[in-house]
């Protein structure tokens, strides 16, 4: 473990460097390139050892980010909010949802949802829309079935966005850590509130760095201040450069991601006519985080 939160507990100060510069250079020399690199193969996701936990809090603190295989568990939604539960995270967001949201598949039910579709999915991190005091932290997927083909996606730790933008233009995080970058807006009536408003990073009682954002206009209203404008330009045209720490890759029947909330993308599946081979995933979002220290 590096315990970058107790060592460089200024990392995301803009008023002061020292911190940062010594963590940016750790964080981007021990960065994992690749899925292989994000892998824990778990025996079983319903009673991970103390060693297969480790392995999972070390990738949290590299990346934000790991990839899982379930081994002997059964691939369901009870295991998946127990896999939280033994690292950690219990606040999930499941009472509050559809009875079929957590399960991604093209069922018909949620089919007007780009998730629960075989739309392309542009970057985003999930819940977006939800107010500043009880935003999505940790997000969790289990594979039961993939799509016959395509469905891969693409991942961005949020540190590493803030370390691009950092290192492009500080001002721009003051800015897009301002509260008034965008409101909230409800995906299904377009109505805008003026009570919920919100930053794009933050950090966090701890000293963890947050963060959420999404390409869909349906998701976020944002400000027409020409700063918060301009801030935002700069932030979508540094995530669409796709840097060579975005990480690509496919959930595969038994695989998983555990993250905190890290930007992702969906590449457009191509799914089976058979109602039971259908892709299907499971998903927990919580409130919480996965803390590595």
């Amino acid at each position: 473990m590096k315990h970058w939160n107790t060592k460089y507990p200024e990392r995301f100060n803009l008023d002061t460097d020292e911190d940062y510069k010594k963590w940016r250079e750790e964080k981007l020399a021990s960065y994992p390139r690749s899925v292989a690199d994000l892998v824990v193969e778990l025996k079983d996701m319903s009673a991970i050892t103390n060693a297969e936990k480790a392995r999972i809090l070390e990738l949290i603190e590299l990346a934000n980010m790991c990839v899982y295989t379930a081994g002997a568990a059964e691939l369901s939604m009870a295991s998946l909010l127990n896999l939280g539960e033994q690292i950690g995270v219990v606040a999930t967001d499941k009472s509050t949802r559809h009875s079929k949201s957590d399960e991604l598949t093209d069922s018909g039910i949620l089919g007007k949802a780009i998730p629960f579709s075989t739309r392309q999915v542009h970057w985003h991190t999930d819940a977006t829309y939800y107010g500043s005091d009880k935003t999505i932290q940790a997000l969790f997927l289990l594979c039961k079935r993939p799509a016959i083909e395509g469905g891969s996606n693409k991942v961005l730790d949020n540190e590493v966005l803030y370390i691009l933008l950092r290192d492009k233009d500080p001002q721009v995080l003051r800015i897009l850590m301002r509260d008034d970058c965008f409101k909230y807006k409800n995906p299904k009536t377009g109505e805008i509130s003026d009570q919920q408003s919100g930053k794009v990073f933050w950090t966090n009682p701890d000293g963890h760095l947050c963060h959420r954002f999404s390409f869909r206009k349906m998701d976020m209203a944002w400000s027409e201040d020409s700063e918060v404008i301009a801030a935002r330009d700069i932030l979508e045209s540094v995530i669409l450069d796709e840097s060579e720490y975005v990480i690509e890759g496919r959930l595969e029947s038994g695989m998983g991601l555990v993250s905190n909330n890290v930007l992702h993308t969906r590449e457009k599946p191509v799914d089976s006519d058979d109602p039971t081979k259908k892709r299907l995933l499971f998903r927990a979002r919580f409130y919480d985080r996965v803390n590595a220290c």
